[in-house]
């Protein structure tokens, strides 16, 4: 009943952070969900006040996302910056564990060289889920974004055998290079590959279920949401990657081959709907439980036991500083490599602007999930004394903390929104002709659609035209305020005339109850009849049917107008990709 009580409790603080983010604009939810975790650690007692699992958190909230991430990602994209992602998931890993290292032992010494490599190591892992979150919502370009996505799917490997090689240095005294590389090897190739075995025969299931007719979207959407759980503890079995097995499994499911029927779109459909509801509730609570592990692994230090606070924090800041800059370096170097490459000149990545990119890029590598449930196993250690195993940490626990502090402030001032960038005066223009040209396809094919008898407004053949076009309209009054002024006269005065059909509707409701109205008020005056329930109810069910009939053939209509606004050049491909989405969306749902 503990154990229930807790889900519930998660559940209610994840809700309550999506309420409270609409109240505080300037934090990301990932850190409101932090906050109001801690906060709730603070106020409320619970198991997790104990800590947590390190291996459930990746088993119960790390493998599902990761696969869902791996099953969506360009991996064309991935494909083609795949050096650039190797050097940041093995190199910059690396260059990580060195510097942060040798900084934390110089600051500490009474910490081992190999215990600060250790939590390099673990630093060494950003965070898929704050990555996803800020990717979405900003434009960092097509490269970029596939680096970073690449990074945070691909260096929890590298960061886990370095964290563990450390580990063993610390407790034997001795380090095996040949057996360090036989790890490496067996968790990042063995878990790769075999990752890709496991999802084609998961493929390969779907399809035989397919094809005998035993699947079906709910069967579907369930073995869909075993499938990460199944593949991270059948890899644990074998002793390769887990994690990475869970992404390269996800990859192969979306390059397979799959059909495209009407069924299959609905099961689509569907899956996306459920995976969205769930990687919405894991993303939350992973954030909550990790703001309610704070106040345990910090107590000691703000209590003083560890040393002094001040000297504490100031270690966090000089090793957070030090991590985010062998970060921009290493990025930077990079960029002058493909400025060489493509021809253009260095001084190009030296730019303002590539500057800006560059730097949010390397803040953008937030700690988190994966970082802490490194450092957690540092309990089971007998290698460090207690007091060690605390300063570790309290220290990283400070450094997830403000890594995700600098991403959430300095990343959104340094790149532009993707929402604003996709809300150009020119975009807005494009789609405010494109409903234009909607309605007045809806209007010339009202005779076309289903009538309904009796119902008729005078403009138009049937009040369904005017319904799905009062839809339109709709649509135009939320595009106008960020128009040009010409577009927006336009749509304005398209939905004022709009309107005045659709109150025109209301006589049609008037004429029907009438009756009722001037039954016996006027002399010598036959009252009409008294339509009969069930016949209301037939109106009701026609007006429904032809309206349905309509919207299918207007969504028709505007695919055939944005084919030809690309042939036009007044839309790009990329912004007709997202039009038709949202057209193909509609045509699913559309019963």
């Amino acid at each position: 009943m503990e154990t229930f009580e807790l889900i519930l409790f998660l559940l209610t603080a994840v809700i309550a952070s999506s309420i409270l983010d609409k109240f505080l604009p300037p934090l990301s939810l990932p850190l409101v969900q932090i906050a109001l975790g801690a906060a709730l650690a603070l106020a409320v007692p619970t198991q997790l006040e104990w800590g947590i699992d390190p291996e459930l958190l990746l088993i119960l909230f790390i493998a599902p996302l990761h696969f869902n991430e791996s099953r969506h990602v360009d991996s064309g994209a991935l494909w083609k910056n795949r050096w650039g992602i190797a050097s940041l998931s093995v190199g910059l890993v690396f260059a990580i564990v060195a510097a942060c290292g040798a900084t934390l032992h110089a600051l500490l010494p009474v910490v081992p060289l190999a215990a600060a490599c250790a939590l390099g190591g673990a630093m060494g892992s950003t965070d898929a889920v704050a990555v996803t979150a800020l990717t979405h919502d900003r434009r960092f370009g097509r490269r970029r974004e596939a680096l970073l996505k690449g990074e945070a799917l691909f260096n929890d490997v590298t960061g886990t055998v370095v964290f563990q090689c450390c580990l063993t240095i610390l407790a034997t005294g001795s380090f095996s290079l040949l057996h360090a590389g036989e790890e490496f090897a067996l968790d990042l190739f063995g878990g790769f590959f075999g990752g890709l075995v496991m999802g084609l025969l998961a493929w390969g299931l779907l399809q035989v279920l397919r094809r005998t007719g035993l699947d079906n979207p709910t069967l579907h959407v369930m073995l869909e949401l075993l499938l990460p759980f199944v593949i991270y503890l059948a890899a644990k079995s074998l002793h390769i990657g887990a994690v990475i097995a869970v992404v390269a499994s996800g990859l192969m499911l979306s390059l397979l081959p799959q059909r495209h029927t009407a069924a299959t779109a609905r099961t689509k459909l569907q899956a996306q709907s459920v995976w969205t509801t769930l990687e919405f509730v894991l993303n939350g609570i992973i954030f909550v439980v990790l703001g309610m592990q704070l106040p345990r692994l910090l107590e000691p230090a703000a209590e003083g036991s560890l040393g002094d606070p001040a000297t504490l924090l100031g270690v966090v800041v000089v090793l957070t500083l030090v991590l985010e800059g062998v970060r921009f370096l290493w990025l930077l170097a990079m960029d002058v490599r493909a400025a060489i490459a493509r021809g253009d000149g260095v001084r190009s990545c030296f730019a303002r602007e590539a500057l800006r990119g560059t730097l949010a890029m390397a803040l953008a590598g937030a700690k988190g999930g994966i970082t802490l449930s490194l450092m957690l196993t540092l309990t089971a250690s007998a290698a460090l004394s207690a007091a060690g195993r605390a300063t570790l940490v309290s220290i990283a626990s400070g450094m997830i903390v403000l890594t995700l502090v600098l991403a959430d402030f300095a990343v959104p001032a340094l790149t532009p929104s993707k929402r604003s960038a996709k809300r150009t005066r020119d975009r807005v223009d494009a789609e405010i002709d494109l409903t234009l040209g909607v309605i007045a396809s809806i209007e010339a094919d009202a005779h076309l659609t289903g009538a309904v008898k009796d119902a008729a407004v005078d403009a138009v053949d049937e009040p369904a035209t005017v319904i799905v076009m009062h839809r339109y309209a709709d649509m135009l009054e939320d595009l106008a305020p960020a128009a040009s002024p010409a577009a927006a006269a336009r749509a304005r005065a398209e939905v004022a005339r709009v309107r005045g059909l659709y109150d025109q509707l209301d006589g049609i409701a008037r004429r029907a109850a009438r009756w009722d109205e001037s039954e016996g008020d006027i002399e010598g005056e036959e009252s009409p009849a008294a339509p009969s329930l069930s016949d209301q109810f037939h109106q009701m069910r026609e007006t429904h049917d032809a309206v349905e009939d309509v919207q299918a053939q207007a969504l028709v209509r505007e695919l055939q107008l944005i084919k030809a606004m690309v042939a036009d050049d007044s839309i790009d491909a990329a912004h007709a990709k997202d039009l038709r989405n949202d057209v193909y969306i509609q045509q699913l749902v559309l019963d």
